[in-house]
């Protein structure tokens, strides 16, 4: 047949529905040998035939609307959450399973879990159905003649109605019974399945929505920091740093991009007062950066803290390090103009350049330090020349670059 898996086929799949199919018309079939002991006598007596076809069909629908409970009540299917809390309380002599030996589900992901009553329910009747069953079966065979003769009593002068009754009531009791369990085990899951997966989908819009939306929030403060107007209102630092919080990875990207281009512009109009929102963007991405793994974040934050006038070269030092300790501790290779940025804040800090006196032995030993690591970058030549108070510090202080490179370890 070709609904039928075979092996000569291997990738043929059953057909649920031709499956059904074909018991229904074990129904009907069922139904058709009623009409014909109900009409056999139609012509003799036509009342009473269609009665008897009435009481006959009314009593096998009856047994097969019973007999379907009861097979959906059997195969009613279990969630795989309920299942792994029930393996768990039996088996409790086990090690616990690790988040890699747990089977995934459907349903995993979710904020809620699935309702399990009817299962409970279904368990606890087939149990007792069982039980009682099998306590009871001895007087099992009395009861279905007992009723079987209390429905032949509306079948009329009928010759043996009770063997007919009896054996109408078990052939479509037994056919809804199977109807029923197959209805429940093929298609309960996978309409379960896909209730579950158009929650999900729901759930992800709306999740998608409102990051959106953050997005949108944090987006538009940025947009208003940077560009400031005199009729805005004023946005405090701790509403900047919630809404980049909330926003996405993507859009603290789009944020930074745009506060290292505003921070660079120093020829911008109202550049002082963007500079103020520039470096309140900056902290509000540090502190969305939980795991401590953004660089460039505390290093362009040092960056708009030397721009600024009057300078916060002491912020700026704090900042620049905090940035160095994070390409480190991660392992990154290059960057190292970070050590030139904290060496020409730590020249800048220097009272005694500023006067033209040569500067202490701690301040020239960290200077050095970093002067070491930035010198071996290709792009020291053009660093030393961008601030000349680098190249003058190295003059005052008796520092020769070709001795600084040669002692580099």
């Amino acid at each position: 047949m070709p609904s039928r898996l075979t092996e000569d086929n291997p990738k043929q799949k059953f057909d649920y529905n031709v499956a059904m199919q074909r018991l229904m018309y074990v129904v009907a079939a069922g139904c058709l040998l009623v009409l014909i002991y109900g009409l056999r006598h139609v012509f003799k007596d036509p009342v009473g035939s269609f009665g008897n076809v009435s009481v006959g069909l009314m009593a096998g629908g009856a047994a097969l609307l019973g007999g379907g409970l009861l097979g959906f009540l059997f195969g009613i299917p279990h969630t795989r959450l309920r299942e792994e809390g029930l393996q768990g309380r039996i088996d409790t002599t086990q090690q616990e399973p690790t988040e890699q030996d747990k089977p995934r589900s459907r349903s995993q992901g979710t904020n809620y879990r699935p309702n399990t009553s009817l299962e409970q329910i279904s368990d606890w009747l087939t149990k007792m159905l069982v039980g009682v069953g099998l306590v009871e079966i001895k007087i099992i065979p009395g009861k279905l003649r007992e009723l079987a003769s209390y429905v032949a009593s509306g079948l009329g002068n009928e010759e043996h109605p009770e063997t007919f009754v009896l054996t109408v009531l078990i052939y479509f009791s037994v056919s809804g019974f199977v109807f029923g369990f197959l209805w429940a085990r093929l298609y309960l899951p996978r309409w379960f399945a896909e209730a579950d997966e158009v929650k999900q989908l729901e759930e992800k819009v709306s999740q998608l929505e409102a990051r959106q939306q953050a997005d949108a929030k944090a987006l538009e403060l940025v947009i208003r920091l940077l560009n400031p107007q005199e009729e805005d209102k004023p946005v405090s630092d701790q509403e900047v740093a919630d809404a980049i919080k909330r926003a996405s990875v993507a859009a603290r990207t789009q944020i930074f991009y745009q506060a290292q281009r505003t921070s660079a512009d120093d020829e911008a109009e109202d550049y002082e007062v963007k500079m103020d929102g520039v470096i309140s963007i900056l902290k509000a991405l540090i502190d969305s950066d939980v795991k401590k793994i953004y660089h460039r974040n505390h290093a362009e934050l040092s960056y708009a803290l030397r721009r600024r006038k009057p300078p916060d070269l002491r912020m700026a030092v704090t900042e620049i390090t905090e940035a160095i300790e994070i390409r480190n501790k991660l392992r990154l290779r290059g960057w190292k103009y970070y050590e030139f940025q904290r060496a020409r804040c730590l020249i800048k800090q220097d009272s005694s350049f500023e006067k033209g006196n040569p500067s202490s032995a701690d301040l020239i030993e960290r200077v050095v330090a970093d002067l070491r690591v930035a010198c071996t970058h290709s792009r020291w030549d053009g660093w030393a020349t961008s601030d000349s108070s680098v190249g003058r510090w190295m003059v005052l202080n008796n520092i020769d670059i070709a001795k600084l490179r040669e002692t580099k370890t």
